[in-house]
């Protein structure tokens, strides 16, 4: 989940340098070169039985429907955004997507949620609050897109039992049709325009691997941690892109949204010391010196 979250983080200087393209043709060829990327990984890992018996479940196949519409939506909004220069807004959003999963978690999981955390989660919507009503340099309708899905998607596949790369086959091969239908039925094209060239291609090829290797990454990850320390992972997401948005793109956040990042940061900095603390009275008071279990060893 650690290393999802940091190449998800820093993709956003590769879709930078591919800025000079739509952000709907990115769309398309990260859906198309991701699901070749997907079958070679199946076919390698010998996982077609499983994919052909998620295909005969119908409960299973809804659920990765619903995963690929949210996944669909933020990879659009998060390319956008990349090619666009609004990396503090892309940035928010991934920072905001924890308070979602773990709001889900709570509501629908029913994982316990302490008072702290409830509080924690209360003070990370008037950040956002704040963020919309008084921002006015930020975009706010990307960093609510990004947090939104971002934050259900991680939920959804949470709820699945299918393993990370049949998961990710399934929802990719459902992006693929529409890309296809939408190709059939409307103007809408891969072609590159001029200036693209052949670097250009040469990038466009590795977007399967940047794509499924972080969300394969991020649903192994989903599926051995629950959605609460899945929340807390996440914020390294947001810190990479924060640093990218600020050095290499020279965004510069009004006072507001300072403040505004910290009131979220202040509500992780709760969470995180909640779940220490929590850690450390769970751990036994009186552990067995190292020497007696040497010396039960030996006498077992």
């Amino acid at each position: 989940m650690v290393a999802a979250n940091l190449i998800l983080g820093s993709s956003v200087v590769y879709w930078h340098a591919l800025g000079h393209i739509p952000a709907t043709t990115l769309l398309g060829y990260r859906i198309l070169v991701s699901l070749v990327t997907l079958a070679v990984a199946v076919a390698v890992l010998r996982r077609t039985g499983a994919l052909r018996a998620a295909v005969a479940d119908r409960q299973l196949l809804v659920t990765h429907l619903l995963a690929a519409v949210l996944i669909c939506v933020n990879w659009l909004t998060f390319i956008w955004a990349s090619i666009h220069g609004r990396v503090i807004e892309a940035s928010l959003g991934y920072l905001i997507a924890p308070a979602v999963t773990i709001a889900v978690g709570m509501l629908l999981v029913r994982e316990p949620v302490s008072r702290l955390r409830r509080a924690a989660l209360a003070l990370c919507l008037l950040g956002i609050a704040l963020l919309i009503t008084r921002s006015g340099e930020l975009d706010w309708w990307v960093f609510v897109t990004i947090s939104a899905t971002w934050g259900l998607y991680g939920a959804v596949k949470k709820l699945s039992p299918a393993d990370p790369v049949t998961g990710l086959t399934l929802e990719t091969s459902f992006l693929a049709v529409g890309v296809v239908a939408v190709a059939v039925l409307s103007p809408y094209s891969l072609a590159l325009q001029p200036p693209a060239d052949t670097s250009d291609y040469v990038l466009l090829a590795l977007c399967g691997l940047i794509s499924v290797i972080p969300l394969w990454l991020f649903s192994f990850g989903a599926k051995v941690i629950t959605l609460t320390v899945s929340g807390f992972v996440q914020y390294l997401n947001p810190t990479a892109q924060l640093v990218i948005a600020l050095s290499v793109y020279g965004q510069v956040p009004s006072a507001n949204t300072f403040v505004c990042f910290a009131l979220v940061w202040l509500s992780l900095v709760s969470l995180v010391l909640e779940a220490v603390l929590g850690e450390l009275r769970r751990q036994p008071k009186n552990p067995q010196p190292a020497t007696e279990l040497m010396k039960g060893n030996h006498r077992s």
